[in-house]
């Protein structure tokens, strides 16, 4: 007898933005620790906080509430492309049943957003597989970055965080 394992359907976190946001930096969808803490990036092997220490001077070491009141005051947006899907584990790869966020409706309803970064190739294949509308908006950058994932190992901190500076220009 075949043996279909359930998998729950998981819910993402809303997005971290307000009328000063410049760039929307989007990943696919959190991990299960960032769900289990209600933050985004809540893995401390995840590059994410460290490049937003060095690019933004958001200190990783504050609370949640501090980081992300930082990084917003900066002008710099967070959310994810996928609103809900089921998975086993946090690895991107078992991401099954997705929906996308409303990015377009987000964009439009945040006309100072200039730029869009996608953090690692996951986020930017699934943006444009549940949301390709998006890429026709006029006056928007998109740029895939890379992943800041503990999964994306063989790039050094470094590299990721002058990578990553061109969210900056």
């Amino acid at each position: 007898m075949l043996r279909v394992e359930a998998r729950p359907l998981l819910l993402g976190l809303p997005p971290l933005i307000d009328s000063r946001s410049t760039v929307l930096i989007l990943g696919s969808f959190p991990s299960e620790m960032s769900l289990a803490k209600q933050e985004y990036y809540g893995n401390p092997h995840n590059h994410f906080w460290p490049i937003m220490e060095a690019l933004f001077d958001v200190d990783r070491a504050a609370s949640y509430r501090e980081r992300t009141s930082a990084l917003v005051e900066q002008g710099v947006a967070v959310w994810d492309v996928i609103a809900r899907c089921s998975r086993k584990g946090s690895g991107d790869d078992r991401i099954r049943e997705a929906a996308a966020n409303p990015l377009i409706a987000l964009l439009e309803g945040h006309p100072g957003i200039r730029r869009v970064a996608f953090n690692g190739g996951m986020a930017y294949r699934t943006a444009r597989l549940l949301a390709p509308g998006m890429f026709g908006l006029r006056g928007v950058r998109y740029e895939r970055m890379p992943s800041t994932s503990p999964r994306n190992a063989r790039m050094p901190l470094g590299a990721k965080v002058e990578a990553w500076g061109r969210i900056k220009d």
